[in-house]
């Protein structure tokens, strides 16, 4: 059936058929603009232009979305908080860690109670928050368990003051 029309015949059609395709466009919408109906766009520089508010932009401003919030560079991490008690265990691990080491130079080397009270002096100072810890009690346990010799009550309780 298609052999039966030429490349004469289809250009024919197509042109044909173009010709009335775009009369239509042009009758539906473009018949009634002439030139009297014509309005000129209003330009930047014309005085008739409401300029936009560049603070508020042209749909506002933009609300973060709920649990969002910015922060500055000093107050962003990637790890929790410490809070004082984290920082109050972290104190009495290291504490331990150094009575620790305390008893095992004063087995070493033969010490007694006053170099032990001497040794532990620069515990006491280094780590001052430890006296007022409610975790105070296990580690005077602690020491009487590790310290080569016996500790008595008065002597536990000064070694804090």
């Amino acid at each position: 059936m298609l052999k039966a029309f030429s490349w004469q015949d289809f250009l024919l059609a197509a042109t044909l058929l173009s010709l009335i395709w775009w009369l239509g466009i042009w009758l539906l919408y473009y018949r009634n603009s002439g030139a009297k109906n014509l309005v000129p766009l209003a330009h930047s520089w014309s005085e008739e232009v409401d300029e936009l508010e560049r603070e508020s932009g042209l749909m506002g401003k933009a609300v973060l979305d709920q649990g969002v919030s910015v922060v500055s560079a000093e107050d962003f991490s990637f790890g929790a908080p410490v809070s004082d008690q984290g920082k109050q265990l972290a104190d009495l691990a290291e504490v331990q860690e150094e009575i620790k080491s305390i008893c095992g130079i004063l087995a070493a080397e033969d010490g007694n109670k006053e170099d032990f009270f001497s040794l532990f002096e620069m515990i006491r100072n280094k780590y001052p928050k430890i006296a007022s810890s409610p975790s105070l009690d296990s580690l005077n346990v602690f020491i009487r368990e590790h310290v080569p010799f016996a500790l008595s009550e008065d002597e536990l309780e000064n070694l804090w003051a």
